[in-house]
C-alpha cells in the first residue's frame, strides 16, 4: 500500500479502534441493572417477532437476552481485534512482523481480559470466565484474520522482488 493511502486509514482505523474499545467499556462496567433495562424492551420485541406470538415465556426470553448479548460480545471483539491489528500493522510498517504481532496481541488480550475482570469492582456485576472466554476467543481470531492477511501480502511482496531482482541479473 502507497505511504498516502495508508496515511489516510491509520488515523481512521486508530479513531475506530479507540470507539470501539470506549463502546466496549461503556457496555462492560454499566451497573448491572442499568444494563439489564438497556435492552430489555428491544430484546422483548424481538422475542416476540420470532415467536410469532405476545406472550414470551420468561425462559425464551432469558435464552435470547443470553444468546444476543453473547452473540454482540463476540463481535465487538473480533471488530476489535480486526481494527486493532490493522491499525497496528499499517501504523509501524517498519517493525518486523513479528514484533508487530506480539505488539498487538498483548495490546488486544489486555483489553480483553480487563473489560471482564474490572467487573468485579461494579455494583451487581459479576465476573465470568465464559464470557471472558468469548471476548478473548473473538479477540483472537480478528488478530490473527489480519495478521495472517498482513504475512501473506508481506511474503508474496518478498517473493515478487525476489522475482524481478533474478530477471535483473
Amino acid at each position: 500500500m502507497k505511504k498516502t493511502k495508508r496515511s489516510a486509514i491509520v488515523p481512521i482505523l486508530w479513531i475506530f479502534f479507540a470507539v470501539t474499545v470506549a463502546g466496549i467499556a461503556f457496555l462492560s462496567f454499566q451497573n448491572g441493572e442499568e444494563a439489564k433495562r438497556l435492552g430489555e424492551q428491544f430484546i422483548l420485541h424481538l422475542a416476540q417477532n420470532i415467536n410469532h406470538k405476545q406472550n414470551v415465556s420468561a425462559a425464551e426470553l432469558s435464552a435470547l437476552t443470553y444468546d444476543i448479548r453473547q452473540g454482540g460480545r463476540a463481535l465487538a471483539f473480533l471488530i476489535l481485534g480486526i481494527v486493532g491489528t490493522a491499525a497496528v500493522h499499517l501504523s509501524c510498517p517498519k517493525w518486523n512482523w513479528a514484533v508487530r504481532t506480539i505488539f498487538t496481541a498483548v495490546i488486544l488480550l489486555v483489553i480483553a481480559f480487563l473489560t471482564e475482570k474490572l467487573k468485579v469492582y461494579i455494583p451487581s456485576r459479576h465476573y465470568s470466565y465464559e464470557e471472558m472466554l468469548i471476548s478473548i476467543t473473538a479477540v483472537i481470531v480478528g488478530f490473527l484474520a489480519v495478521s495472517l492477511i498482513m504475512l501473506t501480502i508481506s511474503a508474496l511482496k518478498g517473493f515478487f522482488r525476489l522475482m524481478a531482482a533474478s530477471h535483473i541479473l
